[in-house]
């Protein structure tokens, strides 16, 4: 039955509109594809940002590791991996409303030469350094705290 549908069709529609509608079907269906591939090179492109920028959170990781007994660490890395793949992928897509491709290029670019480099080295040691100082500071804030909230 679709097929006598079909060969109704093909007899009662013009061949010079099918042929037109069947290059413009062709063409979108390649535009898709390459859409698909561009939008594919900028989510993998903000995901290595994403990794690349967040060094200051691996870095954190280092406390986290030592809450866990050694012949635990290496079962515990297996499974929080995934986790950690997953929230990455959060940060990409988040910074992909923010940024256009260019944007994330650029910064990759950035993060490639000398001074990104450098900045990406000291980002994880300014991280800690800057959770102490929090850490102090909400010891030094919370008695007048206590103060102004009687």
């Amino acid at each position: 039955m679709n097929f006598l549908f079909l060969t109704l069709i093909t007899k009662t529609i013009n061949p010079f509109i099918m042929k037109k509608t069947l290059i413009i079907l062709l063409i979108c269906l390649g535009n898709f594809g390459i859409i698909q591939a561009q939008n594919e090179s900028f989510e993998e492109d903000a995901l290595k940002l994403t990794k690349l920028s967040n060094d200051a959170v691996e870095a954190s990781f280092s406390q986290l590791y030592a809450m866990i007994p050694a012949e635990n660490l290496d079962s515990f890395k297996k499974d929080f991996k995934p986790i950690m793949d997953t929230y990455y992928s959060k940060i990409a897509e988040m910074s992909m409303e923010y940024y256009s491709h260019e944007d994330v290029k650029q910064l990759l670019k950035f993060y490639e030469s000398e001074l990104g480099e450098k900045m990406l080295e000291t980002q994880s040691k300014l991280a800690v350094k800057s959770m102490e100082m929090g850490q102090g500071l909400s010891m030094e804030l919370m008695p007048l705290v206590q103060k102004y909230s009687k």
